[in-house]
């Protein structure tokens, strides 16, 4: 189960001025709404009971009482700092180095948290009984459909990704029902990619997406959307950061389809493996 604060924290830009208020108070006060009704929490916070349950549902809980169980479970555990460890002009480089250590420590951990087991299995089972898997991304996202496009290839999986956008565009509105989508863009709003995602799943497509969390456009119109953390907006290196995100969620996807036929995997492996040493051994 993702941790429900990291996922308000994470989405907190896609919130309605309402729900900010209702996170707010949440966020700074678990451990009184644990003890609150709906009617009490909408109290303090100037809304109402029934834009408290729409909050809940919006977070992916069944109602308020579902998420105060869910922060009951989590009272008793120390929440991860936020990301505010930025890179200074007066920093050197000893100091740059201990930041950025930190800065990707504490987002490897958020990005683990906020996987969600049951919607990644469901993805990897698409995939292995889809026919081909098409990627979608540009600039940096399109370098981690790049780095997916080549370990995929190493154990038979059929996975297409084309640099260019209006390829990439042709190529979406010719997939059918048995084709896969993964679609990559941290903002979840890159026009290309959205209208890339969003023509394969007017033909039946099934779409996984990886962006961050929140309502974005390219989350709504995902079937399967795995969320990475949304850094803060004075993070100088947060380009690093979405970039690792979204290469772990990547290599997790990788390791479910490997895993779905670990006989094939390693026969794969080695079949790719021997070719690729017999290239070298010619050049020798």
């Amino acid at each position: 189960m993702v941790d429900c604060k990291i996922l308000i924290k994470a989405g907190m830009h896609s919130l309605t001025e309402t729900e900010r208020r209702l996170a707010s108070y949440l966020l700074e006060h678990s451990d009184k709404v644990i003890r609150m009704n709906a009617k009490e929490f909408a109290g303090v916070c100037n809304s109402s009971p029934a834009a408290v349950v729409r909050f809940s549902q919006k977070l992916g809980f069944q109602g308020f009482t579902d998420l105060k169980l869910t922060l009951a479970q989590e009272s008793g555990q120390e929440d991860p700092d936020a990301f505010q460890s930025v890179i200074r002009d007066n920093d050197d480089m000893e100091t740059i180095v201990r930041k950025a250590e930190r800065i990707h420590l504490q987002n490897i951990s958020l990005t683990y948290q906020m996987v969600n087991p049951t919607i990644l299995s469901q993805a990897v089972e698409e995939i292995c009984a889809g026919r081909h898997i098409h990627l979608f991304g540009v600039g940096a996202s399109g370098l981690l459909a790049m780095d997916f496009l080549y370990k995929s290839s190493r154990i038979g999986i059929p996975a297409f990704y084309h640099s260019d956008v209006h390829t990439n565009l042709a190529t979406a509105s010719l997939l059918t029902e048995k084709d896969i989508v993964i679609a990559i863009s941290y903002s979840g709003e890159t026009r290309e990619t959205v209208l890339a995602a969003k023509a394969a799943r007017d033909r039946g497509c099934k779409v996984i997406a990886i962006t961050r969390a929140g309502r974005s456009s390219l989350a709504r119109l995902a079937d399967y959307p795995l969320y990475i953390p949304g850094e803060e907006p004075e993070l100088r290196v947060g380009a690093m950061t979405s970039r690792t995100s979204g290469l772990l969620i990547l290599d997790l996807l990788y390791l479910g389809i490997a895993k779905h036929s670990p006989a094939q995997t390693e026969a794969n492996l080695r079949a790719t493996r021997d070719i690729i040493q017999a290239l070298q051994g010619n050049r020798e």
